[in-house]
């Protein structure tokens, strides 16, 4: 992943509500763009991003965490990823 791409996560990251959970608003975000992906795909991998961002890891762990066990594209990762910190409050 590049830089440009890590540094847009981490400012994403610092832009991030507080920790409140919005399902609804993740999934609307991430639905019509990952056709390919089921809800309960996209629920799982929102949830493995929190686990790993709440470890202390950074976002592009995160995203190639989802890349090597859910076969979830990087960039389709780096969405999922920053619809997780901003939605789903991790």
């Amino acid at each position: 992943m590049g830089l440009g791409v890590a540094a847009s996560v981490a400012a994403m990251m610092t832009l991030a509500a507080p920790a409140t959970a919005d399902t609804a608003g993740y999934l609307e975000g991430l639905e019509p763009v990952y056709t390919s992906l089921t809800r309960d795909q996209l629920l799982t991998a929102g949830s493995m991003a929190c686990a790993i961002l709440g470890s202390g890891q950074p976002a592009p762990v995160a995203v190639n965490a989802l890349y090597k066990q859910m076969g979830i594209s990087l960039a389709a990762g780096n969405s999922i990823v920053t619809g997780a910190v901003i939605d789903l409050g991790c």
